[in-house]
């Protein structure tokens, strides 16, 4: 378990020890053991919080990775119009940005879900058109039935997204310095690459 909580980010380690050395420090300050106290469990539940935010984040980003990838292997063709490839790279480039908070993360749920849905019309209403204008409406039926198995995987993939925004803002507004972390640590993966 400990391996696990150190994995994860120093933060569990340090809301242990502030749970026993806050109380401590706080006696030897002004003799006040409660107020102690009070610090150490709350620094202790906001960083056991914050941690298991961020392992249920990363499951459901596990989660998410592999329904893109039973997606991709699904899809017949690669992405039909310009439009949606581009819009799928911008989704993309847009995971590195952390919600502030958890105001933040709901709106950036609601619009992942609002651009799923969109996507997922539009690819339909084109793979029917394409269809349609190559083989009539047996073209549109068949490009249609051709697209279902993704289409079935496509709410996984959104609703994974849109999960990972709601956890994401959630930790961020319990500990709002991890979301500067986040973004250090995106930005020296970048300049890696």
């Amino acid at each position: 378990m400990s391996s696990l909580s150190l994995s994860l980010s120093p933060t569990p380690v340090h809301g242990l020890r502030d749970l026993f050395w806050l109380p401590i420090e706080q006696y030897r300050k002004d003799g006040r053991i409660m107020r102690g106290l009070q610090r150490g469990a709350a620094s202790f539940g906001t960083s056991t919080a914050s941690a298991a935010l961020e392992l249920s984040n990363r499951l459901v980003q596990a989660i998410q990775a592999t329904a893109e990838t039973v997606y991709d292997i699904l899809s017949p063709t690669p992405p039909i119009t310009k439009a949606l490839t581009d819009r799928r790279h911008l989704r993309r480039s847009r995971r590195g940005q952390q919600p502030a908070d958890l105001r933040e993360g709901v709106a950036k749920a609601y619009d992942t879900v609002r651009e799923g849905v969109l996507d997922t019309a539009l690819t339909m209403c084109d793979v029917a058109a394409r269809g349609h204008e190559q083989k009539g409406l047996t073209g549109a039926v068949g490009g249609v039935l051709r697209q279902i198995p993704p289409t079935v995987v496509r709410p996984l993939i959104v609703a994974t997204e849109a999960t990972s925004s709601l956890l994401g803002g959630m930790r961020n507004q319990i500990r709002p310095d991890a979301r500067k972390d986040d973004s250090l640590k995106w930005r020296s993966e970048e300049n890696r690459e």
